[in-house]
């Protein structure tokens, strides 16, 4: 059972380049208590297309529509290092809660990497 969100901390929605985005964005508005930030976080490894098809502008304009929707932020980071960037994002924010989708590779999966360097964040996995 998840506790009720500190209001004081931040939530993060990390979303890929899939429309099943809402989903996660979903989450985290029903995380959210009444005035605590909300930020959409897609984050990239250099040289890779932000959105993984070929109508990127159209898949970005979407992802955009439904953070605005959600009254959040939405921020589209490109690293060397999508970990780093995530942690550092986190820790810079204050965030509390991260919301993220499943992952098929639970053993190696990059919700088990941000839990061990992210140990106070409750992390909010959606099958």
């Amino acid at each position: 059972m998840n506790n009720p969100p500190n209001p004081n901390k931040e939530i993060m929605v990390c979303v890929t380049g899939q429309r099943s985005c809402d989903r996660l964005i979903n989450r985290g508005m029903a995380r959210r208590e009444p005035n605590q930030k909300m930020h959409v976080v897609h984050c990239v490894q250099t040289g890779h297309r932000f959105m993984n098809r070929l109508n990127e502008p159209d898949a970005i304009d979407y992802l955009f529509t439904a953070a605005q929707l959600a009254n959040a932020n939405l921020l589209m980071l490109r690293t060397d290092n999508v970990d780093d960037a995530l942690v550092e994002f986190a820790k810079e924010h204050d965030v509390g809660i991260i919301v993220m989708g499943a992952s098929p590779d639970a053993a190696n999966s990059i919700i088990t990497r941000l839990q061990r360097r992210l140990p106070g964040v409750e992390f909010d996995v959606v099958v």
